[in-house]
């Protein structure tokens, strides 16, 4: 090398990059959304595609099925079963008359996207990953200007692009993030979450509540979100009351039929599937099959697993975790994310404590936390920036897929 090419060549790269920089920062921020959620799918289906190099023969896979053979796996099966032959008219019972596992557990939506697209000549793994990722996409750019518009609202206009970028990015990245690419829900119930979230916000009443009505008969999480609903309505009000304003006939039917909405949605599914067997207790009873006791139990499953895995000191420390959790949340620093995001949040992580068995299908129930990734970028003072977090998760995404997505026949702790 030269002495001038040794001057020269540092500076050209260095302009090059800022060039780069300067085009990719001037991106619309969905283009810049959908390059991230594009490269974060490549690296999941590399994984993926790796991993199958080591899945043993199954009744679900042959051996080293590769990447299209690993799609179908666990609850993948189920919505098959749902999209190809839909449900069953009875609740099945076991020789002893106990209801047994069956397809009345799993929500409607998402199988019955994938049946439309399985009419272009698609397997049911193909579209239902075809769904996943397409609703995955969809949700990503949601999570970006959901939090860009909250975080706006409470802090400086940097900030809230710090936080809402690292949201997204984490979001892409994050350790179930495979279930954007396998027939599952998460895709399509995310993407009516974030959008449910953003009609809220710009108080979209009449819109907000048909999602909420698709929220219902996708995932079981419209319960939680009534919670969110009700909190913003009664700041809403008092807000209104403060200043003397009152609402008017028309504002406050909107406002009611935006809470029977979301309130009829959590029950949406369990009073379809009473319609579709003749039995009123169908979902719930079928949700028991998978719970040792044959019911579902508040509560119960957090504790006694507690005890099991902690000792006698189990319980209390799942009670300060819980106090932890709920003080965090309602700290300082994450008035940021704003009540209806920090309400979440809240009725999410109670909801699941509610009706939750805590085993390793948590780490993916966790996934509709998403709000709480912006606070890794508005935290003020010394943080780890946001490439250790993505570095950390990417590398627990790899081990979710390894041990929990890859299937150890005869029995294997669910993803």
């Amino acid at each position: 090398m030269t002495a001038l090419e040794a001057r020269t060549g540092p500076s050209w790269r260095s302009r090059a990059l800022s060039r780069l920089l300067l085009h990719w920062l001037r991106l619309p921020a969905p283009a810049r959304v959908l390059a991230v959620y594009a490269l974060a799918r490549l690296f999941t289906a590399v994984v993926l595609a790796e991993v199958a190099r080591f899945q043993v023969a199954s009744d679900w896979t042959s051996e080293h099925p590769g990447y299209g053979g690993m799609l179908g796996l666990w609850d993948a099966t189920w919505y098959r079963r749902i999209a190809e032959d839909g449900y069953p008219r009875s609740v099945p019972l076991g020789a002893a008359g106990d209801p047994q596992q069956s397809a009345l557990a799993f929500y409607p939506l998402a199988p019955l996207l994938a049946r439309a697209l399985m009419t272009t000549g698609l397997s049911f793994e193909a579209a239902g990953a075809t769904v996943s990722l397409l609703t995955g996409a969809g949700a990503a750019c949601g999570v970006h200007a959901l939090l860009r518009r909250v975080l706006a609202r409470r802090t400086s206009a940097t900030l809230a692009r710090r936080g809402a970028w690292a949201a997204t990015v984490l979001f892409c990245v994050s350790p179930p993030a495979l279930v954007f690419q396998v027939p599952y829900t998460e895709g399509p119930a995310l993407a009516l979450l974030v959008l449910f979230l953003l009609c809220l916000v710009h108080g979209r009443y009449a819109p907000a509540a048909a999602v909420a009505v698709l929220l219902g008969l996708t995932r079981p999480v419209a319960v939680p979100l009534s919670v969110v609903v009700v909190v913003h309505l009664g700041l809403r009000a008092w807000a209104g009351h403060r200043a003397g304003a009152h609402l008017g006939g028309r504002e406050a039917l909107r406002c009611l039929g935006l809470l029977a909405a979301s309130g009829a949605a959590g029950l949406l599914w369990p009073f379809l599937a009473w319609r579709l067997t003749g039995q009123r207790d169908a979902y719930t009873a079928t949700m028991g099959a998978w719970r040792a006791g044959g019911e579902v139990v508040p509560l119960e499953p957090w504790w006694g697993v507690s005890q099991y895995v902690l000792g006698p000191a189990g319980p209390l420390l799942l009670i300060a975790a819980v106090v932890a959790y709920v003080a965090w949340v309602l700290s300082r620093r994450a008035r940021v994310l704003g009540p209806e995001l920090r309400t979440w949040c809240l009725a999410y992580v109670g909801y699941l404590l509610l009706v939750l068995d805590p085993f390793t299908s948590l780490f993916r129930y966790l996934i509709f936390l998403f709000p709480l990734g912006a606070l890794v970028a508005t935290r003020p003072g010394r943080r780890l920036p946001l490439t250790g977090w993505v570095v950390c998760s990417l590398a627990l995404q790899v081990v979710w897929i390894a041990w929990l997505w890859r299937f150890s026949p005869p029995a294997d702790w669910p993803p």
